[in-house]
Order: C-alpha cells, then sequence, then structure tokens
C-alpha cells in the first residue's frame, strides 16, 4: 500500500510540473510569441530550471503542441458541462453551439500572441483541428439523437447533420474571432446575433410542430 501511495504522489508530482511548465510557455507565448520566446526563458519563468524543463519537453514545438491542446481541454470541458444540463433539445443544442463558438474564441483571445502564430501554422491548426472535430461531432450527435427521441428533431441522418453543424461553426471560427460580428458598444447584442444565425441554421431540423 505504500508502495502504491508513493506512485500515485509521484504521477501527481509530474502531472503538477509539468503543468507549471505548459502554464510558464503559455504566458510568455502570449506575451512574446513562440519565435521570441527561448528554452531558458521558459525554464525562469517556471522556476522548474532547463534541466526540468528538458525531462519533459525536448524543444519549443513540443511545448506549443502543449498548449494548444491544453487549450482544446478547456473547450472540451466546457461543452461536457453543457452535455450535463437538463435543458430541452433545442435549447439545449443552441446553448451548446453559442458557448462553443465563445469559448473557442476566448481561447484564442486569451494567449495575445499566439494567436498570430496559430493562426498562421496551418498544419499545426488542421492537426488540433482534427481531434477537436471527432469528439465535437460525437456530442453533436448525443445531442440530435436527444432531440429525435423526444420527437423535438426530425433527423433522418444524425451523422451527417452533425457534420454539417461542425462545419458551419468551423466556418464561423475566424470571423467569429476576429470580431467581424460585434458591436463593440454591446456585447450582448452580440450575443444575440450569434444566437438568431444559430436558430435560422438549426431551423431545417425541428419536427413539425415544434417552433422555434
Amino acid at each position: 500500500m505504500h508502495v502504491f501511495n508513493k506512485g500515485v504522489q509521484n504521477k501527481e508530482v509530474m502531472a503538477t510540473t509539468r503543468q507549471s511548465l505548459v502554464d510558464a510557455a503559455r504566458k510568455l507565448f502570449g506575451q512574446f510569441g513562440v519565435k521570441n520566446t527561448t528554452m531558458n526563458d521558459i525554464a525562469v519563468e517556471s522556476q522548474r530550471g532547463r534541466r526540468t524543463l528538458y525531462t519533459y519537453f525536448k524543444n519549443k514545438n513540443e511545448l506549443l503542441d502543449a498548449v494548444i491542446e491544453d487549450e482544446l481541454q478547456f473547450v472540451i470541458s466546457s461543452l461536457e458541462e453543457v452535455l450535463k444540463l437538463d435543458l430541452e433539445p433545442l435549447e439545449k443544442l443552441i446553448h451548446f453551439i453559442t458557448v462553443r463558438m465563445n469559448v473557442v474564441r476566448t481561447a484564442v483571445q486569451r494567449n495575445g500572441s499566439l494567436q498570430a502564430e496559430f493562426f498562421r501554422d496551418v498544419i499545426r491548426v488542421e492537426l488540433v483541428r482534427r481531434k477537436f472535430e471527432k469528439i465535437e461531432i460525437k456530442y453533436l450527435k448525443e445531442l440530435l439523437l436527444n432531440g429525435v427521441e423526444k420527437k423535438v428533431f426530425d433527423v433522418s441522418n444524425i451523422q451527417q447533420t452533425a457534420i454539417f453543424i461542425h462545419f458551419v461553426m468551423r466556418g464561423l471560427d475566424v470571423p467569429y474571432i476576429r470580431g467581424m460580428f460585434d458591436n463593440p458598444d454591446n456585447e450582448q447584442e452580440d450575443i444575440s446575433r450569434i444566437k438568431n444565425k444559430i436558430l435560422i441554421m438549426v431551423k431545417g431540423i425541428l419536427k413539425e410542430g415544434n417552433d422555434l
């Protein structure tokens, strides 16, 4: 039992150390950009030392991947919280899409200079998107199936409908992140505008007799 507890503690220490390195990298990447941040800068910021840093990460690219993975997990966790809510199918789907659009924008915007790196690095963006795509489509299928079972949605092919909604949201990501739908004087109006667009998108899947 003592050996087991020690092993658990070691894993917890390693996880904490790794996270502190990722957090330090995120902060510096966000402030100065990946190109202008060195491994030594990250070691100093994390107060872990270069030896520890290189034990966990071979180079900046590995750290950048870890930062992006961390942000992806932030988005996924937010969506999972929506799935737990006790809402009617239509309201839940709309809330899911709204939260998804907002947390993706928050994840990108809160990283400062990293935002530019993220948009420039098409290959890295695509690798992250592939992982996220599978998860998001899975969650959308769950929401659609729930609506069909409750006779709210009229969907003959749940898989294709989930994929369609996913790619519509994906197409809106960059303009939404860049604030192309924003009214700088009224944040609530921004949210209402996005919700109206979502309502137009999902109108076609409603079963006859269910109004928006």
